[in-house]
């Protein structure tokens, strides 16, 4: 099996790591809380990684008039240009696929995906707004659907409907309810995307509540590691569950200790959160030494310096130590493409002795 590594493709990182506000050193004691929740753009993520599971399990009878042997095109970078300018809200995660649909022949179906987290009056206007803003530019109407993520039982909006006498039109939308969904036979059967509604539960119940976010986290980790999803599904479900269930930086490294403590030592079938913020507060030190080092002595040496920093702290902080001979030889490597793959090495190898094994591969 292919391993991925913690580099992740532009669009991945850029969707779910949106300038995330990890700190460098001395944050622990500006007590910085946790970004606020994120609906968005994980599920953007799990739409685009996971399209036949999120349908199968939120829309089976969509689901079973699609080809998925024919592949998807996704617009969502186009329909963000044609959103209604100056309409009140904003659509908070806008899909547009194509699928083919099985005895079709070579059409392709345009399908509008929304992901409502709140309870929203204007949804349906919205909706309507979008149906017709998409034909503009395609010259097609797609069908509609809403995801309603939000924590309010009784709110099922339905048609939206305008006008007056015989000039009334109606506007259809199908919506599928995540409260309404029966998780138990979807998680054991292995769907990605109930895990990923799991998180976004204990994210909707533990709101405000730090603690209680922990122990969820905390306990989604260790069911998520007995359902042994395979590698890939399983980093794609830990990244939307770190965007959904952020906490700040002291309480990824609480989690961290009680994971090691109770689970034995981080392995390449599932990653912390904590060592995500351990690369991103690394990257940020990286780059901060960077430009002091390169007004000295260069740019390009500037960086490796920062990144050579970095990679030792991630040392120390996941082994406890980092030897004489093993620092001598990480000075020696100058590169900064080879400084930055062994620091992704570093947050997933079970031992420092397989780090150094690597390293002398390189």
């Amino acid at each position: 099996m292919n391993r991925p590594g913690l580099g992740v493709g532009r669009s991945t990182r850029d969707v779910l790591f949106p300038r995330l506000p990890w700190p460098g050193p001395g944050a622990r004691s500006c007590g910085l809380k946790a970004p606020p929740n994120n609906y968005d753009a994980p599920w953007k993520f799990v739409v685009r990684e996971f399209l036949r599971f999120f349908f199968e399990m939120l829309f089976p009878s969509r689901a079973a008039g699609i080809d998925w042997k024919r592949p998807a095109r996704f617009h969502d970078t186009r329909l963000g240009r044609i959103g209604p300018g100056g309409m009140r809200g904003e659509m908070r995660a806008d899909m547009l696929v194509e699928v083919g649909l099985l005895g079709g022949g070579e059409a392709m179906v345009l399908v509008h995906i929304e992901v409502q987290a709140q309870r929203d009056a204007g949804l349906g206007l919205r909706m309507d707004r979008y149906h017709y803003r998409i034909h503009d530019v395609y010259e097609r109407f797609p069908v509609s659907l809403v995801v309603l993520a939000d924590d309010e039982p009784g709110w099922h909006p339905g048609p939206f409907e305008h006008g007056t006498g015989p000039s009334v039109s109606v506007f259809r939308f199908e919506t599928c309810k995540l409260l309404d969904v029966d998780l138990g036979p979807w998680l054991a059967g292995g769907n990605p995307v109930a895990w990923v509604v799991q998180a976004h539960r204990v994210a909707q119940g533990t709101r405000g509540d730090d603690e209680a976010r922990l122990a969820g986290k905390l306990a989604l980790m260790r069911e998520l590691r007995r359902a042994r999803l395979g590698e890939d599904v399983t980093l794609k479900v830990m990244r939307a569950m770190h965007c959904l269930l952020a906490l700040p930086p002291e309480m990824e490294d609480r989690l961290a200790r009680e994971w090691e403590r109770t689970e034995g030592t981080m392995d390449d079938t599932i990653m912390s959160t904590y060592e995500w913020v351990l690369v991103e507060k690394g990257l940020a030190r990286g780059r901060a030494e960077g430009r002091v080092e390169g007004r000295a002595e260069g740019h390009a040496k500037g960086r490796a310096e920062g990144v050579r920093a970095m990679l030792l702290d991630l040392l120390r902080e996941r082994f406890g130590r980092c030897g004489r001979s093993l620092s001598h030889r990480l000075a020696g490597i100058s590169d900064e493409a080879e400084l930055r793959r062994l620091a992704r090495l570093a947050v997933k190898v079970p031992s420092l002795a397989e780090f150094e094994r690597e390293v002398g591969r390189a």
